[in-house]
């Protein structure tokens, strides 16, 4: 008997439908891990919202993590759908939270790190995608910057001496010294821990005084704080040239009063005693009495006792 040959024809299997070449392959995908907003100031609300693509395969459970540590779960088939997991300073707000997003209350500088959020597929495939983002929680400084000079006022040729100092903060504010709005790049920052764990900042400038400098009269240096783009604050000094520097009154009002009112008597003696020296014959017209009388006797009264 001649033996059988059996020839297998595959072509037919690449006609199948794109339906059965799926089978077995999950259609989760595009997980995103959105946070808004990615700096949160101490105290502050965060929400993280965990975008995917189901492709229409049913969704098994979301899981959120802080580093390893998961502390909030959503999963539809179970009853409550929602569980909290108990995580020092993780504070959930269950009210605005479910399958999409998680928002976060009163956040501390210790849960700055990593956020993830995993998402997982029904079965059978159980197929399983994850999104992380990294959480900056800070601390803003309570105060401005403090800014000194060695000097009250200097002349060109001299050296002025600026020293700013910024409250504590974490991260410590960056601080830039300006020359009428030019920064200034030759100097340099000192950094200072405190005891909580925030961190003060120093920066000292000797800065060549010019007469150019002195724009409009004016020399202005001045302190900029900055803390990413969530804070600014700046501190201000301003030196005059001696031409535009305020000067006091060299004179004071009692002084000028003084001599206004003794001008004044002479007059009112010589007007007195003029009859004397010119004769009793002579009779000046009443009412050039009176006028000086109600214009001139009465100032110089109320001057001398402050009127």
């Amino acid at each position: 008997m001649e033996p059988m040959h059996f020839v297998l024809n595959c072509t037919h299997f690449s006609n199948l439908p794109d339906d059965h070449a799926k089978v077995g392959v999950t259609s989760l995908r595009d997980v995103v891990l959105i946070v808004e907003p990615s700096i949160v100031i101490r105290g502050g609300t965060a929400a993280l919202v965990c975008s995917r693509d189901m492709q229409g395969v049913q969704l098994y459970s979301v899981k959120w993590y802080r580093g390893n540590h998961e502390f909030y779960r959503y999963t539809p088939n179970e009853v409550p759908d929602t569980r909290v997991f108990g995580l020092p300073g993780i504070i959930v707000d269950m009210n605005r939270s479910n399958g999409t997003q998680v928002l976060l209350r009163k956040l501390d500088l210790g849960l700055a790190g990593n956020f993830t959020c995993e998402v997982t597929a029904e079965s059978p495939s159980f197929a399983t995608q994850v999104a992380t983002k990294f959480i900056d929680v800070i601390a803003l400084p309570p105060s401005g910057p403090v800014l000194k000079a060695d000097k009250d006022r200097y002349q060109p040729g001299e050296v002025l001496q600026a020293n700013c100092t910024s409250s504590p903060a974490k991260p410590a504010a960056n601080l830039t010294i300006f020359i009428n709005e030019e920064a200034l790049r030759s100097s340099e920052m000192s950094l200072h821990p405190t005891d909580n764990g925030l961190y003060w900042t120093n920066v000292k400038a000797d800065i060549k005084v010019t007469q150019d400098l002195f724009i409009g009269g004016r020399l202005r240096v001045a302190c900029l704080a900055s803390v990413y783009e969530v804070y600014r604050s700046s501190a201000n000094l301003d030196f005059f040239t001696p031409e535009t520097d305020p000067r006091p009154e060299r004179i004071t009002h009692n002084d000028a009063c003084s001599a206004k009112c003794f001008r004044s008597w002479l007059v009112v003696l010589f007007i007195f005693l003029l009859p004397m020296v010119m004769g009793q014959d002579f009779d000046a017209p009443e009412h050039e009495y009176e006028d000086y009388d109600e214009i001139y006797t009465k100032h110089p009264f109320e001057s001398l006792v402050g009127g």
